[in-house]
């Protein structure tokens, strides 16, 4: 008689939250690990997306806030220190990825990201932000 060993579940090691609004075809995505490094640092990574054509330009804005502390990080040529500090890139491609190191530092109880994407359509902007 053969057993079948017990199937492993693994949990997804990152906070994620999407934003998609589906009416402007914008997506913005924010990933943050559960556990830090024992640095009290991790990686993180966002994402800017549309689904339109015609559009100007895509912007590609990331922050992060902590509770208690300070935050740091470095990744998609910015680098940044502070209670809230974040970067901005413009494309005119239907989407941007960015990822990096972010590090939490004194007495940081949480440490947060907002990723949010920006088109600009004719005269018209469209936006979608992702919360952690």
């Amino acid at each position: 008689m053969l057993i079948e060993p017990p199937k492993l579940q693994i949990a997804s090691l990152f906070f994620s939250n999407q934003s998609v609004n589906p009416d402007n075809n914008v997506t913005a995505k924010a990933d943050l690990p559960y556990l830090s490094d024992w640095k009290g640092c991790g990686k993180y990574k966002a994402l800017s997306s549309t689904t339109r054509t015609g559009f100007k330009k895509l912007t590609h804005q990331v922050s992060f806030y902590t509770v208690g502390g300070g935050v740091s990080f470095s990744g998609a040529g910015a680098s940044g220190s502070g209670s809230s500090p974040g970067y901005s890139k413009s494309t005119t491609s239907k989407s941007y990825k960015s990822s990096g190191n972010v590090c939490g530092s004194g007495l940081t109880i949480y440490l947060g990201m907002y990723t949010t994407t920006i088109v600009d359509y004719s005269n018209r902007t469209y936006t979608a932000t992702a919360k952690i």
